[in-house]
């Protein structure tokens, strides 16, 4: 099993992105922090999403938070990998994570494309709205018809 994993963390050929930068510490902390940023931001909106969908369980749809929530992850994780790129030449490691994303990514779009007709018929809040008002506008109608009825018999 491990077999599997060596090539991946493989850096026989390569040398790490930092050499790229020249090493120049302005270049690498810039990317170092805006990555670090990009994925901690990306690992805390799934936990949002996964929250929403727990607490409100009357969510139509819910599984297409759950998708999101694997694409961005995928995301994230291809930032932690290219701040360890800087370090570790482990591009295929790096390649790997990105074809996960890839797919987490094509997957995410062809739901969302479908879900598009059934989403857009949701009805709004006002249509809601309208309807408890012609509600509410019937059982009156009715409470007073059954009163009526009662009070002639």
């Amino acid at each position: 099993m491990l077999d599997f994993l060596a090539p991946l963390f493989s850096s026989d050929e390569f040398m790490p992105h930092g050499h790229c930068y020249l090493w120049q510490p302005g270049i690498v902390w810039l990317h170092v922090v805006s990555d670090a940023i990009i994925a901690l931001a990306y690992t805390s909106i799934p936990f949002t999403l996964l929250y929403i969908v727990r607490r409100r369980r009357d969510l139509p749809y819910d599984w297409m938070f759950l998708c999101f929530g694997v694409f961005i992850v995928a995301c994230g994780a291809t930032h932690y990998l290219e701040i360890l790129t800087l370090w570790k030449p482990w591009y295929w490691l790096s390649g790997a994570v990105k074809a996960v994303t890839a797919l987490a990514s094509l997957l995410t779009a062809v739901r969302l494309v479908r879900l598009v007709p059934a989403a857009v018929a949701l009805p709004t809040p006002h249509d809601m709205r309208r309807a408890s008002d012609a509600l509410r506008v019937s059982e009156a109608r009715f409470r007073a018809a059954i009163e009526a009825g009662l009070d002639a018999f």
